[in-house]
């Protein structure tokens, strides 16, 4: 990040990262302990690298990174909020206008793997289809790429729609607590505010998904094409999230439960600058798709009505 932003975050954090000098030596200041974890999230070097490269001792690098992740996981909920109001939902719905012809898309959903070293308790449960001990995070962002939501921590074997089965967003939207308006009249029906996400997950009302890859359907065929371009934005998500904050890129030797929140501050750096326009172009992208299909959804037939009525939009 540039100075700006640096100082702008140091202001943020700094009650969070102030210590009390001591008799026997003077603490770190909270511009150092700052850039000490932003050097340790940006690059993910080793505490031996970081240490000499701001003059300080190895522990003392290893204790300012934790307070650095500590204190932006402390801000999770300032800078990652799903939108409730309409006024908060129309501003993800305009952010897609752009990238689709479908009408009242609020967010697009993915999932991502994180590698980590292998757990001591559960191991087998934390290995997943790509040979590896990893956790899975599920976001949600908007078409600026800003994460609306952003669940960390699922065991790598499960399946997408298992985890997003067993989150809080599928749980508040069957329960009709988001994304409810503004509502779009499309033909004889009315159609709320919905997700984007690939065929891994399962279809219904607040969440379309493509049709088969192998239909020859034209009107199919582009509504596959519009969701894409809606869905990309989640994806181009994780690619800058990673490639800005390269730890991600890397495995994860802490435990499991430090590891989530090390994701989770990566976000909120993410969004943090983000929304100061702190832009950042990369050419990493992250396409970390599981194709395998899981069905078992009570709002099946529902979601498919409105994806007929989409379509037929186009």
């Amino acid at each position: 990040m540039n100075r700006e932003s640096f100082d702008l975050l140091l202001n943020v954090t700094r009650n969070r990262l102030t210590r009390q000098n001591t008799i026997l030596r003077n603490c770190l200041t909270p511009e150092k302990v700052l850039a000490c974890g932003l050097l340790r999230l940006a690059h993910g070097n080793s505490y031996e690298t970081i240490g000499p490269a701001l003059n300080v001792g190895r522990t003392t690098a290893i204790e300012a990174c934790q307070d650095v992740v500590e204190a932006l996981y402390e801000f999770r909920n300032e800078y990652i909020k799903f939108p409730t109001t309409v006024a908060e939902t129309m501003a993800c719905i305009e952010t897609f206008t752009d990238k689709s012809r479908l009408p009242n898309i609020a967010g697009a959903i993915d999932g991502t793997h994180i590698k980590i070293i292998s757990p001591r308790d559960s191991a087998v449960d934390y290995f997943s289809r790509n040979q590896q001990h990893d956790f899975i995070i599920q976001a949600v962002a908007d078409g600026k790429g800003l994460f609306l939501d952003f669940a960390a921590g699922y065991p790598g074997s499960l399946h997408d729609a298992r985890v997003y089965r067993n989150s809080s967003l599928y749980q508040r939207a069957s329960n009709e607590e988001i994304l409810r308006e503004p509502v779009e009249r499309i033909g004889i029906r009315d159609i709320h505010p919905y997700l984007v996400g690939d065929s891994a997950y399962p279809i219904s009302p607040w969440l379309m998904k493509p049709y088969p890859e192998a239909t020859r359907d034209p009107g199919e065929i582009t509504f596959n094409k519009e969701l894409s371009s809606a869905r990309v934005a989640i994806e181009c998500a994780f690619g800058r999230l990673k490639s800005r904050w390269r730890i991600l890129q890397k495995r994860l030797d802490s435990r499991i439960t430090f590891s989530v929140k090390i994701a989770i501050a990566c976000a909120v750096l993410h969004n943090f600058c983000t929304k100061i326009g702190d832009e950042w172009e990369d050419d990493f992208y992250d396409d970390d798709d599981d194709r395998r299909n899981e069905q078992n959804n009570d709002f099946m037939q529902d979601g498919e009505d409105i994806r007929e009525l989409l379509k037929d939009s186009l």
